[in-house]
């Protein structure tokens, strides 16, 4: 018994460090998105006058850019594009489309695809929504402007393995 009670104790000791070592590997993984994300956050709200961060994404395609969602100081919901090299650009909601919108738009246009990822970008030059999918057995890019919700002509195919 003595014996029995010695290897549940030792087994539950190295599970315990396995998990406390996996949560501290996680940490530093993810600490350099979250110290980026909080800088954009800051950037937006001393460049831009945002006084409330919704939501943050980082985009890279044509250059780096976050990109934060919010409300400035009148209540309006506005997106700011933070190019890494560039001026910061504030864009009210209804001057463009929402991602719930954005949503409802490749349901309608595209129903026979699986979205795996949408997040604000620039491609060309352009604000847009940038999407990631899978159709049948191959991954795409679609890029849709963010001023009206029309698909860009290109479409990028990622190769199968």
């Amino acid at each position: 018994m003595r014996n029995r009670t010695k290897w549940i104790l030792l087994s539950l000791l190295i599970l315990g460090l396995v998990l406390i070592g996996l949560h501290r590997y996680y940490l530093f993984v993810e600490q350099d998105l979250w110290r980026g994300e909080k800088q954009a956050i800051q950037r937006a709200m001393q460049e831009t006058g945002l006084t409330e961060a919704d939501e943050v994404w980082k985009s890279v395609w044509d250059q780096v850019c976050w990109v934060v969602q919010g409300k400035d100081e009148n209540g309006r919901e506005v997106m700011v594009w933070l190019p890494e090299k560039g001026t910061p650009e504030v864009k009210p909601m209804d001057e463009g489309v929402s991602e719930s919108q954005i949503r409802k738009i490749i349901k309608d246009k595209f129903p026979g695809i699986t979205p795996v990822r949408l997040m604000p970008g620039i491609y060309n030059d352009q604000y847009v929504w940038q999407l990631f999918y899978k159709e049948k057995a191959h991954h795409y890019y679609r890029f849709f402007r963010f001023s009206d919700g029309e698909p860009l002509e290109e479409v990028f195919t990622l190769p199968n393995r």
